[in-house]
């Protein structure tokens, strides 16, 4: 039996609704983490969460198939934005490939607006409104960049004054971080 995650605010940190989707694993490194998505109900209590999905229709229509394809969207995601935050090009095709195929076959489940917003009607267009904010975010990235956590690799959008954020959180791994150097600058 698996305990369901408990979705938040610590969890949405990063500034953007994909990046808040790829970070649903508990680390990234230096090895992956445990899985967020315990179970079809705490993907379901994630769409609620994130606003793409009412929580009442999130969590009777969920199945193992979209949660496998939610955690195939992540890895996805993952290889994309790791190429996008280091800045080498191109972008792999493959993965962006993916991403453009996801958007494709689940696009029938959402509602795009003239002004570019988008509303969900099932699960599946849920993981189609979180891969075209990706899409989105790959091909218009933000100025400040995207960056990921030096401790867990948790990616965020970097709106520091300076561009020097280094942590997803100071209240986790900035906190953790300077505990550690504290702890080995001393004898």
């Amino acid at each position: 039996m698996t305990t369901a995650t408990e979705w938040g605010e610590d969890h949405f940190i990063a500034g953007h609704l994909a990046l808040d989707f790829a970070n649903t694993v508990y680390r990234r490194w230096p090895e992956t983490g445990a899985d967020l998505f315990t179970d079809t109900d705490a993907l379901a209590a994630w769409f609620a969460r994130a606003g793409v999905l009412p929580d009442n229709s999130a969590r009777a229509r969920v199945t193992e198939t979209t949660l496998t394809e939610a955690r195939t969207l992540r890895a996805l995601l993952w290889t994309v934005l790791d190429v996008h935050r280091d800045g080498r090009r191109p972008l792999p095709t493959d993965a962006f490939a993916g991403l453009l195929d996801t958007a494709r076959h689940s696009v029938t489940d959402l509602t795009l607006r003239p002004d570019g917003s988008t509303s969900a009607h099932t699960p599946r267009g849920a993981l189609a409104v979180v891969t075209l904010a990706g899409i989105m975010l790959v091909l218009n990235p933000p100025p400040r960049g995207v960056r990921a956590c030096d401790r867990c690799g948790w990616f965020f959008i970097d709106s520091s004054r300076g561009r020097r954020r280094r942590w997803c959180s100071m209240k986790t791994c900035g906190n953790q971080a300077k505990v550690a150097r504290h702890r080995s600058a001393r004898p």
